[in-house]
């Protein structure tokens, strides 16, 4: 209704003015050249519009006369900026398919529309251009290109990602983590750069400088909640590690406490710490650590921890423990598989054979090879049934595999659990899970936790690590 209101004020002035002119005629005499001219001010005035609508008209006329050239020449600017989007586009598409030649045909010819167009280069074509010298394997042209993007504020925060996946590219963490570091005062709130920082000081082993900077990933999203409570016990079992090894004992056992608080199911960090309270004397304590961890979780590597800490005592005593750690879990196997196998050690035959027969020794199967070794062993030493243990020796042969730590990030395979993958260097990215081998993951240097492309080290087995439990 608003809207309709000016509308309707002139149309009310453009009926007062008639009127008026309609109460007062008056009369106009115009004498020129012996002529005499009489009429009316109304048609006076009318005359006087018309003239001026007139010049008007011929002004307007001329200016777009005047003015038709710069018209075309923008207009036809304007056509080649839009038309140089659109090779750009079909650069892109190339690239996605790709085609490297022809996204670096398509760059060249939206250069030369943006030149014509009196443009500046989008950012847009440089990064195609980086990314189709990737494409070819021109990593020196595609540097270049992502460093020219850093003399621009509008492309430096991308030019900056790019020259960060060349350096872990190029397994150089210390630059990737300055690039890194530069494009957090860019945009501090960027998922990605906060989780690259993670994982690069991870991978330097700067355990304090991770903390931080979880914490920091946390507080503006870059991190779940509960992913980051997880990255912190790892981090903390990582710097506890780091502290037994330079002599720090109780600063390691500090972190280690923290980290079992932080994940009380958490295998590594509770195997990790047990170690280190049995080192200071404290069987006990390390073992009830254990057992409220194994109420959360029913990990292997537990019940081999828990025999470990319980190697000074009876082999009956053990077997009496294990028993205690079974009734914890009733439908937990492994707790009945760390029992038999105490007694198989301590030859308690039928010992052995109740808890294999609790583990599921009796159940029409599939079994674990675990179970199918320690019942060919059980078999061969307790009743001397060398067909029985064969039975079971192929029942072994043919049962699935065991879960071992696989890396989410690159899929290598470890018996032995770490704060870092030792193949690709990411950073808590080992899971126990049955590995499967049907098809190799790539690794993705860009990726925030997985890491880069790292050689392959040799490490020596720490001796806090968390080991699979050997078969049988």
């Amino acid at each position: 209704m608003i809207r309709f209101i000016p509308a309707l004020i002139a149309i009310a002035a453009l009926v007062a003015l008639t009127i008026f002119f309609a109460d007062q005629p008056g009369s106009v005499s115009l004498v020129w050249l012996g002529w005499r001219i009489d009429a009316p001010a109304a048609l006076l005035l009318l005359a006087v519009a018309i003239i001026v609508f007139l010049l008007w008209l011929v002004y307007w006329a001329l200016t777009r006369l005047m003015g038709a050239p710069g018209r075309m020449a923008r207009a036809r600017r304007d056509q080649q900026r839009l038309q140089g989007y659109r090779v750009l586009t079909d650069g892109l598409v190339a690239l996605a398919a790709g085609d490297g030649q022809a996204a670096d045909k398509a760059r060249l010819r939206a250069e030369t529309l943006f030149r014509k167009s009196r443009l500046d280069t989008p950012p847009l074509a440089r990064l195609l251009a980086a990314q189709s010298a990737l494409l070819r394997g021109d990593d020196d042209a595609a540097k270049a290109e992502f460093g020219a993007m850093l003399a621009s504020p509008d492309t430096e925060f991308l030019g900056l990602r790019g020259l960060i996946v060349q350096a872990l590219k190029a397994g150089d963490d210390a630059t990737a983590l300055s690039l890194t570091e530069r494009a957090k005062r860019l945009k501090p709130n960027a998922a990605w750069v906060l989780q690259s920082q993670l994982a690069l000081e991870t991978r330097g082993n700067d355990w304090r400088g991770a903390a931080a900077t979880l914490k920091e990933a946390v507080r503006r999203g870059a991190v779940s909640p509960e992913q980051g409570r997880h990255y912190k016990a790892t981090l903390l079992v990582a710097h506890s590690r780091q502290a037994t090894k330079q002599g720090y004992h109780r600063d390691a056992l500090s972190y280690a406490a923290q980290a079992v608080g932080l994940e009380p199911g958490f295998a590594p960090a509770a195997v990790h710490y047990a170690r280190l309270l049995r080192d200071e004397g404290k069987v006990k304590k390390g073992l009830d650590v254990l057992e409220a961890a194994w109420r959360q979780d029913g990990h292997p590597a537990l019940a081999e921890a828990y025999g470990l800490l319980l190697a000074t005592e009876a082999p009956a005593a053990r077997v009496k423990r294990f028993e205690r750690l079974a009734q914890l879990r009733p439908g937990e196997p492994e707790g009945h598989l760390g029992a038999a196998a105490v007694a198989v050690t301590a030859r308690l035959w039928g010992e052995a054979r109740r808890h294999l027969e609790l583990a599921g020794a009796n159940n029409p199967g599939p079994w674990p090879k675990r179970l199918c070794r320690m019942m060919a062993e059980l078999e061969q030493a307790d009743r001397n049934d060398v067909a029985a243990a064969h039975l079971w020796l192929d029942r072994a042969r043919q049962a699935d595999e065991e879960p071992i730590w696989v890396c989410a990030a690159c899929a290598a395979e470890t018996p032995v659990w770490a704060p870092l993958c030792p193949t690709c260097q990411g950073f808590d990215t080992l899971a126990w899970r049955v590995p499967d081998r049907s098809a190799a993951r790539p690794l993705d240097p860009a990726h925030g936790l997985a890491g880069g492309p790292a050689p392959v080290l040799e490490l020596e087995p720490d001796p806090t690590a968390l080991a699979r439990p050997a078969p049988g």
